[in-house]
């Protein structure tokens, strides 16, 4: 009889809490190049400081760290790809920088930006999704000419991520979650000094996913309940005559 006392107290407090939700989390996952950054004015950046109150913990250096997105797509797609067929010889490093891509902050190189990152070899074919399996190699001019190929490549990548994910935990029986931002990275591989191949991976990102489970709500004597190690919450929910 208790026990059924019990389950029933749990299905009217299930019933009732499926309507709201009780418990909100937001993240952010952000990074970024700071190469394509919005001025503070802009509208982007207004609308991104309205929806974050503030917590004091904004700067003058770091509150407009928002990303130009369109504008860095539309400078990467100018970069000029070689075609040996219609005699493009494609971009050199100097060009590319010119049109505002440098993994590095200072002229001589010696400070890397963030979350960017240099690439020698098949790691630079793999970013462009061409990335060789050496052959067998036995002769030493064979081992010489493979090595030479690998070195004519050199590949730069850069990571831009903005995504923030909102959670609502409802009350035993389902989980709402969103997505939304931009998230792209995108790789340059210049072969013999020249722009071989640049690709851009990812794009923006709207992803709303509802999950029914049974999500356990917030409060001592549910929790202790549903895990069947507490007494004292069986005793509260227990009304004895």
């Amino acid at each position: 009889m208790q026990r059924l006392m019990v389950l029933g107290a749990l299905a009217v407090m299930a019933a009732g809490c499926s309507t709201a939700p009780i418990l909100r989390k937001q993240t952010f996952d952000f990074k970024t190049t700071a190469l394509f950054k919005l001025p503070c004015d802009t509208p982007e950046v207004l609308e991104a400081k309205r929806e974050i109150p503030d917590d004091g913990l904004e700067t003058s250096d770091n509150q407009c760290n928002s990303v130009h997105m369109l504008r860095m797509v539309d400078r990467f797609m100018s970069i000029q790809e070689a075609d040996e067929a219609k005699g493009i010889r494609g971009d050199t490093v100097t060009e590319v920088r010119a049109k505002g891509f440098s993994i590095f902050t200072d002229p001589q190189g010696r400070k890397r930006r963030p979350n960017t990152k240099p690439l020698y070899g098949n790691d630079a074919l793999a970013a462009v999704g061409m990335g060789v399996a050496p052959p067998p190699l036995q002769k030493a001019e064979d081992i010489k000419a493979y090595t030479d190929f690998m070195a004519a490549h050199y590949g730069e990548e850069y990571e831009e991520r903005d995504i923030k994910q909102v959670v609502d935990r409802f009350c035993l029986n389902r989980r709402d979650s969103h997505e939304l931002g931009d998230a792209r990275t995108f790789s340059i591989v210049w072969r013999n000094g020249h722009v071989f191949k640049r690709i851009i991976k990812g794009g923006p990102i709207n992803n709303p996913k509802q999950e029914r489970a049974f999500l356990v709500c917030p409060g001592e004597f549910i929790i202790e309940t549903v895990k069947g190690v507490g007494s004292r919450a069986a005793g509260a929910l227990l009304v004895v005559p």
